[in-house]
């Protein structure tokens, strides 16, 4: 890990900057979800309404029902079960925009503890072909030892009728590594972010000595990279019985705002796409945002 780090610190900023950036260097904290604050952006009226998974034989979530308030979203699951749907209650969401000025969001992430486990729904709103469709990620991480592997799926939601919400469900306070699977041969590697601008300059993953999954993110700042620090890594398969995953989720925690960063290597190993959730913390104005970012590997 420290020959790769140095590798790729070398890569991005040399010399007296190197020095700098180092000298600038705050270790990151693993997040802990915060209260939702009331800032923008708000929440789109496409967002509102009941949605259903348009995977009838899904094993997951079958429907969501999303509602407006002043402060967000409300969000509600109603996971698989026999013979009917399992509500997981409603809870309190937050929206995102696409930057720090949007005065409308229409993405949104929402969590919840199930006390054996934590799911989190990461839900982004678009209209291909005219129809207005939800593209969900849910990753469900298992606390209760019951070595059952943390998984991931993304699915496809678009409106249905109206399912009615009956109880509230307890948000999640906290980010557990839970049973990280492997990660998969491609995904430990030193990531680099083509483009001349964005929000993740480079991603370094790593593998630690008990095989965990180490994340250290920059971000795009002048006149060097901006290190965010390294945070252990939440590794995801694709089922409860995978032994490997291409997936993984490193929460942050900054002063001023939590991070969800989220990413997942193509089956070639040539790309790594990332999410960066950005909530603000401090009550500046500034509206959440959320970007998708594709990296290559530094060779």
């Amino acid at each position: 890990m420290r020959r790769t780090w140095r590798a790729a610190t070398t890569a991005l900023v040399s010399g007296a900057a190197l020095a700098a950036a180092m000298m600038s260097f705050t270790p990151a904290q693993a997040a802990t979800s915060r209260p939702a604050t009331p800032v923008p952006p708000a929440p789109s009226s496409v967002l509102s309404g009941s949605w259903v998974n348009t995977n009838h034989a899904t094993r997951d979530v079958v429907d969501l029902v999303v509602g407006a308030t002043s402060k967000g979203v409300t969000v509600d699951g109603f996971g698989a079960c026999n013979p009917t749907a399992c509500q997981w209650g409603r809870i309190a969401g937050t929206v995102f925009g696409p930057d720090v000025s949007a005065k409308t969001g229409t993405s949104f992430a929402a969590q919840w503890n199930f006390g054996f486990a934590r799911t989190v729904v990461l839900a982004r709103y678009a209209t291909p072909r005219r129809v207005p469709t939800l593209t969900v990620q849910e990753f469900t991480t298992f606390t209760d030892g019951s070595h059952r592997a943390n998984y991931t799926t993304t699915e496809t939601f678009t409106k249905g009728p109206a399912v009615r919400v009956t109880k509230l469900g307890t948000s999640a306070a906290n980010y557990p590594l839970g049973d990280s699977v492997s990660p998969v041969a491609a995904l430990p590697a030193v990531w680099i972010n083509p483009a001349a601008t964005g929000d993740v300059r480079a991603v370094i993953l790593s593998r630690t000595n008990s095989g965990a999954l180490e994340v250290r993110a920059y971000g795009y700042c002048s006149p060097v990279p901006c290190n965010w620090g390294s945070v252990g890594g939440i590794t995801l398969g694709s089922s409860i019985s995978s032994t490997s995953g291409r997936t993984f989720l490193a929460p942050y925690t900054f002063s001023f705002a939590d991070k969800l960063l989220g990413g997942a290597v193509n089956a070639a190993g040539t790309r790594l796409t990332v999410q960066a959730w950005t909530q603000f913390t401090d009550h500046s104005g500034r509206s959440n945002y959320m970007t998708t970012e594709s990296l290559i590997p530094l060779r």
